[in-house]
């Protein structure tokens, strides 16, 4: 037969009062890209100017190529996922999206 032996009561230690972190919200608005290190552009982009047009849900989406960005609805973004997040309200590969991937 299992021998069984009872357990003594936890010894109550002092608590630490809990901490309340306050972050600032995130905005919605993308900063503006001027004064930002130019990186090389990824050779599945088109060429800056030029317009990337895409049907999603019966709309017509067009997203302008930058320099340094690119520029859907009068906003400026750095990537062109972000501007498929716009979009589609969740995490996406913009490249997927419009279909720019290899």
């Amino acid at each position: 037969m299992k021998k069984t032996t009872k357990k003594s009561a936890p010894e109550n230690k002092p608590t630490q009062p809990a901490v309340l972190r306050v972050v600032s919200p995130i905005t919605t608005e993308e900063t503006l890209l001027k004064n930002l290190p130019v990186r090389q552009r990824d050779n599945r982009l088109p060429a800056p100017g030029s317009t990337i047009t895409k049907t999603y849900r019966g709309k017509t989406i067009e997203v302008k190529v930058l320099e340094i960005g690119f520029e859907y609805q009068g906003k400026t973004y750095k990537s062109i996922s972000r501007v498929a997040m716009e979009i589609v309200k969740r995490p996406i590969s913009g490249y997927v999206f419009f279909g720019l991937s290899k």
